[in-house]
C-alpha cells in the first residue's frame, strides 16, 4: 500500500490554526451628562402612568362587553320564564272565565226560575 501525499489544504491536528481576528471591544461610553435645568425623566412614574391608562381602556372594553354579554343571558333567561309563566297565566285565567261564566249562567237560571 502505497501512501499518498497529504493534501497541503486540509489542516492537520497537530497544526495549529488562528481563527479570525477578533475585534476590540467598544469602549464604554460614559453616561452623558444632561445640561444644567434639564431634569432626568421620571421612568417609574411614566411606566405606573402608561400602565393606568391602558387599564383603563382595557377595562372600559370589557365592562362593554360583559354588560352585552349580561344582556344578553338576561334576555333569553326572562323570555323562557314569559313562556313558562305564559301557560300558567293562560290556565289561571281559563279556570277564573270558567267559574264566572258558570256562576253568571246559574244566577240567570236562578231568575228566570
Amino acid at each position: 500500500m502505497s501512501q499518498q501525499p497529504f493534501d497541503q489544504g486540509i489542516p492537520l491536528l497537530t497544526e495549529v490554526l488562528l481563527g479570525p481576528e477578533v475585534a476590540p471591544p467598544m469602549p464604554v461610553e460614559p453616561a452623558v451628562e444632561l445640561p444644567p435645568g434639564v431634569v432626568q425623566p421620571d421612568w417609574d412614574a411614566i411606566e405606573q402612568r402608561l400602565t393606568q391608562r391602558i387599564l383603563h381602556q382595557v377595562q372600559g372594553k370589557i365592562d362593554h362587553l360583559l354588560e352585552e354579554r349580561i344582556a344578553h343571558v338576561l334576555q333569553t333567561a326572562l323570555q323562557n320564564a314569559l313562556i313558562g309563566m305564559r301557560g300558567a297565566l293562560r290556565e289561571d285565567l281559563q279556570q277564573s272565565l270558567e267559574q264566572i261564566v258558570a256562576h253568571a249562567v246559574s244566577h240567570e237560571l236562578g231568575h228566570l226560575q
